[in-house]
């Protein structure tokens, strides 16, 4: 990609064609202005990806330019140079909409940074938009960001199996989108004008997962007031997307089987037999085949399933596209929040990379959506992440403050509490990073609040 094409304006005719020459030795495509009713009508004819401003300009001050030029292009990053003296003026630039301020004599190694680094995080952007319109054309779904191997692997795989009506299972991670990769093959497939239809079955006890697949006739059990169609006969000619399947009973996986093998099922407490025409996607985020060595999961279920298998990788599996991610989420939630932030600084960037990020990719998404919200700045900096992301100077610093003899129970609500701090709420996470059930998390904060 090449270098950003700036304009400089700069009111001094030799610090003018001294700042043009050194720019050009860098690489860069320049274009000079001495004032800012020059810069402005070069700005109407030509492209630019940077402007570096003085704060003394004649007749049109460098306030009123930021402004001018925001009108044009509100993303377009400017960088104000000023003199020590008028440091409060620069100050005003930066809430007006200017990106970063350099104090007169210039530091040519800081500048050269600077430059650098407004360019690395508009190519991100720019990359960002091309990935997106690249899957926008290839595919019918818009939110997918991605350009690692492992994830370009993920989207060749859906557009090959997307035509056809074979079952899909897909594994992965607790937040690496797994409904997302479901809806994606159903939108690419001959089925994207009919129903796609969602169950997550872990939360369900197994009476109600088998209404909500089957559905019932009235009077069929007690509460069953009317009849009520399944997920089943609701998704009849589209796809149906299972999530966490290995939460199934064996009683409801002999069901889900008979139906993907015959296509016939019958409602609880009903008698006639219905017919569906449905595509099956199951997803996981457990190892199928220990499940079935340790007799939780039957075997014949897990061949049907798993006609073909798509793996997603986890996001430190696919490290290199955190910044992408990053810069998506930063453009998505500063337009919901109606705030004007740019992207990330370096040192925040850093954190991301850095973190393993257990939640995956919707932990990162919660992050940067907090990040935003807490932010007065035009970027997001290390101050805006949460706490666990920056690494502690002593690893061995405990995490919780509990006095000896505290109570067991009160013991466990701290770690539980703790933990779930730790995932933004994410009670799923929570409860993989402690080793239990997603329902005992959801019991004992149910439990907590009516005792509260």
């Amino acid at each position: 990609m090449t270098q950003p094409r700036i304009l400089v304006v700069e009111d001094d005719k030799n610090s003018l064609s001294g700042l043009l020459k050194l720019l050009q030795q860098e690489g860069y495509e320049t274009s000079g202005a001495i004032s800012a009713y020059e810069a402005l009508a070069l700005m109407d004819t030509q492209h630019f990806d940077i402007v570096l401003a003085d704060m003394k300009l004649p007749g049109l001050g460098a306030l009123s330019l930021i402004e001018e030029i925001k009108k044009k292009d509100i993303d377009i990053p400017i960088v104000v140079m000023t003199a020590y003296s008028s440091i409060e003026s620069a100050v005003t630039a930066i809430k007006k909409g200017a990106e970063e301020y350099m104090t007169k004599p210039l530091n040519i190694d800081a500048l050269k940074r600077t430059l650098k680094k407004i360019g690395e995080r508009q190519r991100l952007l720019k990359s960002n938009e091309e990935l997106k319109a690249s899957l926008e054309k290839k595919q019918p779904f818009r939110e997918f960001v991605g350009n690692t191997r492992e994830m370009r692997k993920v989207f060749e795989t859906i557009r090959d199996i997307a035509p056809s009506s074979a079952t899909v299972l897909i594994y992965g991670e607790t937040g690496v989108g797994k409904e997302m990769v479901a809806q994606a093959v159903h939108l690419s497939s001959t089925r994207k004008d009919r129903p796609f239809v969602v169950l997550h079955c872990a939360a369900l006890a197994e009476g109600v997962l088998e209404s909500e697949l089957f559905g019932h006739d009235k009077g069929s059990f007690t509460g069953a007031l009317y009849t009520r169609k399944g997920r089943f006969e609701l998704a009849h000619q589209g796809t149906l997307f299972l999530d966490e399947v290995s939460e199934m009973s064996p009683r409801v996986q002999v069901k889900l089987l008979q139906v993907v093998e015959t296509g016939r099922f019958e409602r609880v407490g009903g008698e006639a037999t219905r017919e569906v025409d449905i595509r099956l996607i199951a997803a996981t985020n457990k190892d199928l085949i220990k499940e079935v060595s340790e007799g939780r999961f039957r075997e014949d279920l897990y061949y049907r399933i798993n006609v073909v298998k798509i793996d997603i990788p986890s996001l430190r599996e696919r490290r290199a596209d955190i910044p992408l991610l990053t810069d998506y989420f930063v453009i998505r939630y500063a337009q919901k929040n109606n705030k004007k932030i740019k992207g990330v600084s370096p040192e925040a960037m850093k954190l991301l990379k850095d973190y393993s990020w257990p939640g995956n990719v919707r932990e990162l998404e919660n992050t940067i959506e907090r990040a935003v919200v807490l932010s007065k700045k035009n970027v997001i900096e290390a101050e805006h992440l949460p706490p666990n992301l920056i690494p502690r100077s002593d690893t061995t610093a405990p995490f919780l403050q509990l006095r000896l003899g505290t109570p067991l129970k009160d013991v466990e609500k701290e770690v539980i509490l703790k933990t779930l701090e730790l995932t933004a709420g994410n009670k799923t996470d929570a409860a993989k990073l402690l080793g239990i059930s997603t329902r005992k998390v959801e019991y004992k904060v149910k439990e907590w609040k009516t005792n509260d």
